[in-house]
């Protein structure tokens, strides 16, 4: 178990190193707000250091098929999913909470005349400790995907919108909760619970992300089919799974967020609510769908091309896992748009999820092209920067009039278009998108997912 441990933190050491520097300023920082009794920026930010430096990055190892590997090992389940929860929540929360203090004790060296925050470090690691152990729960149920029961298809659903949501806007949700005796009940009350949950069930986290028995547990062999489903199979059935999926928690991402919003009272109308829906809103989906979505099956294109399909065939396909969740997604919150607002919401929001389909099929362009690595995920992440920034362009060249929507349409068909020619022409005349991609991230291979 040392060496299982002793690995993830050789092949992460850059990540919480960095998380543990912003933690020592988090430290300092609270020590130089002594005039109040809250803890509210600094909140924001510790959530989103504990994110980064919990289970999220356990998540990217899992997507590799780690737990298959490690389920080899001779050690029961209960033994590998401790061992994750302490390194994803016990060791990061004292090593965090330390460096808090350190920081600021630190300020109060060299400021003795000031008075130690002991009541707000206490709070904040608290807040930090339940942050890392709510997140391991939910980011392990939500890489379980849609199996199991109904009420366990629905837990993975809500709670992959939950984290999406929280990675997007948790700034935002968490900034005034040390202000807000209800919220911050809450959050202790919930984190706790998740919690205790992830460390009694981490056992069962790994049972779940292995596809084969764990040595030393025993567990029930479900009742199988033992007729074969009915329906089609195939590149249709690899769309609908992944589309629907797609669909269903970008939309939850959708709803979560103006929700949390209204609950603080920073929303007090409906034209609110959907300009957030129709506007930063579509991002957070989109972020998920290309990581989340479109890589599992993007490492899957060796196989897919000895399929009977044709290059234009197997382009369409990547492009329709992730294009038609954004354009759902988009009808459904313009229709409803329309419905409470009116016609000018409604055409706002179809502006919006329109523009987004120009960098989506940029970055799908970018995936097959080279792999899934440090590249491409610099090109998502410098296109997504850029395509912030055209709107107030075209803005100051109509003179802040109303962009036209033929304009914005023009512009995302436009994009398409040409990924769609390139993706072909890669998918025909390079041989580099069906090869294992040997680029390094985190300190392993992206490219062998399989």
């Amino acid at each position: 178990m040392k060496r299982l441990m002793l690995d993830y933190f050789r092949r992460w050491w850059w990540v919480l190193v960095i998380g543990a520097t912003l933690e020592l300023v988090m430290g300092w920082f609270a020590a130089t707000h002594t005039e109040n009794n809250n803890f509210d920026p600094a909140s924001s930010f510790q959530f989103q250091i504990a994110l980064f430096t919990g289970a999220f990055l356990l998540s990217f190892d899992l997507q590799r098929g780690a737990a298959r590997t490690v389920a080899a090992l001779p050690l029961t389940a209960r033994q590998i999913g401790r061992a994750w929860w302490l390194m994803t929540v016990g060791i990061p929360a004292t090593v965090l909470i330390s460096l808090l203090g350190l920081g600021a004790g630190l300020f109060h060296w060299f400021h003795p005349a000031t008075v130690f925050p002991v009541n707000r470090l206490g709070l904040a690691s608290l807040f930090t400790l339940l942050s890392l152990g709510s997140l391991f729960t939910l980011i392990f149920n939500t890489t379980q995907g849609m199996q199991g029961s109904r009420p366990q298809r629905a837990f993975n659903l809500v709670g992959g919108g939950l984290v999406g949501l929280m990675i997007g806007g948790g700034f935002i949700i968490f900034q005034d909760i040390t202000n807000n005796p209800i919220k911050c009940a809450l959050f202790i009350g919930v984190g706790s619970v998740l919690t205790v949950v992830g460390w009694f069930r981490a056992g069962q986290f790994v049972v779940g992300r292995a596809s084969f028995r764990v040595a030393g547990l025993q567990t029930k062999a479900p009742r199988g089919q033992h007729r074969a489903p009915i329906g089609f199979g195939g590149v249709p059935l690899l769309i609908r799974v992944v589309s629907v999926r797609a669909f269903l928690i970008g939309l939850a991402m959708i709803v979560m967020m103006p929700l949390f919003l209204v609950l603080q009272g920073r929303m007090t109308s409906w034209r609110e609510v959907i300009d957030i829906m129709g506007g930063v809103g579509n991002f957070f989906p989109f972020y998920f769908i290309i990581l989340f979505q479109i890589i599992p099956s993007l490492t899957q294109l060796r196989f897919l091309r000895t399929l009977p399909l044709t290059a234009s065939h197997l382009a369409a396909v990547m492009f329709a896992i992730v294009l038609l969740p954004l354009i759902a997604l988009g009808v459904l919150v313009a229709g409803f748009g329309g419905l409470v607002v009116g016609a000018s919401a409604s055409l706002a929001v179809l502006k919006s999820y329109t523009f987004t389909l120009a960098p989506a099929s940029l970055c799908i362009f970018f995936f097959i092209w080279r792999g899934v690595g440090v590249q491409a995920f610099a090109a998502l992440i410098l296109t997504m920067v850029a395509f912030q920034f055209v709107p107030l362009g075209l803005q100051s060249c109509f003179q802040n009039r109303v962009i036209p929507f033929s304009l914005m349409a023009g512009i995302a068909g436009g994009c398409i278009l040409l990924s769609f020619l390139g993706t072909r022409r890669l998918l025909t005349h390079s041989s580099r998108v069906y090869r294992v991609q040997a680029i390094g991230f985190g300190g392993a291979n992206w490219g062998a997912v399989r």
